[in-house]
């Protein structure tokens, strides 16, 4: 199979990784390999087309820049809102992470509060490993 005909196809793959430097938090290397299906976005793009690549049984570490990840942070993904505004904003504080669905999409996305007062909340909409490198082990077990 070539890789171009791996796009959509489904990946079953042990992975461990994260923040380059940091401890790695994002751990599947036992039990049953997670399924990731090739080519659509589901994955960071750093993966994705090292997994598109990789031939079956194969293991390799890739470091994935930000602009191949959960790219870099917008400045403008900063929002401030009255407490009013967002439902139970009376509660929140800085540091909060809570689920916000997006309007356009009507899907739910964690944001995280970076600034509260007494009237106003600023949300920070910027996925948290925006502006980030990544280094994953992956090892592709099969392509179905």
């Amino acid at each position: 199979m070539s890789t171009r005909d791996r796009v959509g196809r489904t990946a079953l793959v042990h992975y461990l990784g994260g923040v380059t430097g940091e401890e790695p938090f994002d751990d599947h290397r036992d039990g049953d390999p997670q399924e990731i299906v090739l080519g659509i976005g589901e994955i960071p793009k750093g993966m994705d087309d090292a997994l598109i690549d990789m031939e079956i049984g194969e293991e390799r570490t890739v470091v994935i820049p930000c602009d191949l990840g959960f790219g870099q942070h917008d400045p403008e993904g900063i929002q401030t809102y009255s407490r009013t505004f967002i439902k139970n904003g009376e509660r929140l504080e800085q540091g909060d992470t809570f689920a916000w669905t997006n309007p356009a999409s009507g899907l739910q996305i964690p944001v995280e509060v970076i600034k509260a007062d007494e009237q106003l909340v600023t949300i920070d909409f910027n996925h948290p490993l925006a502006g980030k490198e990544l280094t994953y082990w992956l090892k592709l077990v099969d392509v179905k």
